[in-house]
């Protein structure tokens, strides 16, 4: 599975809508060629690719400017809540 499914994404933008808060596992790479989804790891966490480089906290910013996007939430309610110098990370909507 490459992109998380219709069901899973609207499950994440219903906790949204309703003001609950959520947390998310991901695996960032870091200088890739391709942003988005590039699958889902054993043990559940999502795998985002992403062409900025990890200096600066440039990876960190466009990682969450780009789940804003995707799960159309404003960019001020996600926030790193584990892992910011580290490959895994654990993003949080925060209410």
């Amino acid at each position: 599975m490459n992109q998380p499914t219709t069901q899973e994404l609207a499950a994440w933008r219903s906790s949204i809508i309703n003001n609950q808060a959520w947390r998310l596992a991901v695996k960032v790479i870091v200088n890739c060629p391709r942003r988005g989804w590039q699958g889902c790891l054993a043990d559940g966490s999502w795998k985002i690719g992403l062409p900025e480089p990890a200096s600066d906290n440039r990876a960190n910013d466009a990682l969450l400017k780009w789940l804003a996007k995707e799960l159309t939430c404003p960019v001020e309610r996600l926030k790193i809540s584990s892992g910011r110098t580290n490959r895994r990370k654990i993003v949080s909507y925060i209410i």
